[in-house]
C-alpha cells in the first residue's frame, strides 16, 4: 500500500468514527425506531408522544415504535437507552425527572444525565400553574402570600408524590415568598385536586390539562403560571415573576440517544421530531393536553438539563430530600 493509499483510508476511518460520514445519515434508518416512553400508555406523555408520532414516523420513513417503559420514575427506561447500542434505534422521551429531579432524588441511578446521552431535540414544555380552592381568600399570588403569613402552621399543599415535580414546585414557591405550608403527598394528581376541592388543602401547582374542568365550573382558580412568559392559551394569566414570586416549574419533554451515537444520526432524528411537534396541525391538540411546542436544537436540550439539574438539587434541598 502507497503512502496515499494509507492516509486516504486513515482519513476515512477517522471519519467514520467522528460519525460523520453523509452514507451514514442516508441508509438510516433501516428498520424501525423504537422511543422508551417512561410513562404508562394514555398518561400525558404518552399520549404527546403517539399524537406526534406519525409526522416523525413520515420524516425517517420507518416507523416510530413506542414501548412504555414504566418504573423506577423514569429510570429504568433511562437505563435501558443508556445501555443500548449508540445506533439511533433506541431512544428515549426524556423529562425533567429523568434529567433533573431523579439525580437529586437516588443514590445509583445506572446512569448520568449529562453523559450517558446524546440530546437529540427540546420538543415541548408543560409548565406548572398554582391554583387555589375558590374559598381561598387570595385571587393573586400577592393576596395568597399575605394569607400564608397571617396563618403560620395552618396551611397545607397538596402534591401527586414526595419528590415529584407538583411537590418540588410548592418548595420553591415557598423559598421564593418566604412562606411556610405543610406539604401532603397524594398519590398522584387526582386525590390531592379532591382534597383541593374539598378545601382540606389551599393551594398546590398543577398542569393546564389537569386542572381546567375545575377551572371551567369555577371550583378552583389561577393565579399564576410557573413559566418564564405567559402561555399563548392563558395569555391573561401571568407569571410568577409577574406577580412579584419568581418561580419558573416545567414537566418537558425532550428526546435522547445513548451517548456515542453519530452525529448524522442525531442531526437527522432531530429535525424529524422537532418538525413534527411544530407542526400547525397539531398545536391547538397540544394545547388541550397542556403541552407548549418548544421544538429546540441538541445543544438548548443539553442546556436545559444542566441548569434543570442545579435546580432540582437545590429544590430538594429545601424540602430536606436525602438520595434514597
Amino acid at each position: 500500500m502507497d503512502r496515499r493509499t494509507f492516509l486516504g483510508g486513515m482519513a476515512a476511518a477517522a471519519c467514520a468514527a467522528l460519525g460523520h460520514s453523509p452514507a451514514l445519515a442516508q441508509d438510516y434508518p433501516a428498520r424501525p425506531v423504537t422511543i422508551l416512553v417512561p410513562f404508562a400508555a394514555g398518561g400525558g406523555q404518552d399520549i404527546f408522544m403517539r399524537l406526534i408520532s406519525p409526522g416523525v414516523s413520515e420524516a425517517i420513513k420507518q416507523s416510530l415504535v413506542i414501548d412504555n417503559r414504566v418504573g423506577g420514575a423514569g429510570n429504568i427506561a433511562a437505563s435501558a437507552v443508556a445501555r443500548a447500542t449508540p445506533d439511533g434505534y433506541t431512544l428515549l422521551l426524556g423529562t425533567a425527572a429523568t434529567h433533573g429531579m431523579n439525580q437529586a432524588l437516588y443514590k445509583s441511578l445506572g446512569f448520568d444525565a449529562q453523559t450517558s446521552f446524546e440530546p437529540v431535540a427540546m420538543l415541548a414544555e408543560v409548565p406548572l400553574v398554582l391554583v387555589v380552592n375558590r374559598d381561598v381568600p387570595a385571587k393573586t399570588v400577592a393576596e395568597l402570600v399575605a394569607y400564608l403569613k397571617a396563618n403560620p402552621g395552618k396551611i397545607n399543599y397538596g402534591s401527586s408524590g414526595v419528590g415529584g415535580p407538583l411537590h418540588l414546585a410548592g418548595e420553591l414557591f415557598k423559598t421564593a415568598a418566604g412562606v411556610e405550608a405543610a406539604h401532603v403527598p397524594f398519590r398522584g394528581s387526582a386525590p390531592a385536586i379532591t382534597e383541593l376541592l374539598g378545601g382540606r388543602l389551599t393551594f398546590m401547582f398543577d398542569t393546564f390539562a389537569a386542572t381546567e374542568p375545575y377551572i371551567a365550573d369555577g371550583s378552583l382558580r389561577r393565579l399564576a403560571i410557573a413559566a418564564g412568559t405567559r402561555a399563548a392559551n392563558a395569555p391573561d394569566l401571568p407569571t410568577m415573576a409577574e406577580a412579584g414570586t419568581p418561580v419558573e416549574a416545567y414537566s418537558w419533554s425532550g428526546v435522547f440517544a445513548p451517548a456515542g451515537t453519530p452525529k448524522p444520526i442525531v442531526e437527522k432524528l432531530g429535525k424529524a421530531f422537532s418538525d413534527a411537534v411544530a407542526s400547525p396541525a397539531l398545536r391547538a391538540r397540544l394545547y388541550e393536553i397542556g403541552f407548549l411546542p418548544a421544538p429546540d436544537t441538541p445543544e438548548a436540550l443539553r442546556k436545559r438539563v444542566g441548569s434543570e439539574l442545579i435546580k432540582w438539587k437545590a429544590a430538594a434541598e429545601t424540602a430536606g430530600l436525602k438520595p434514597q
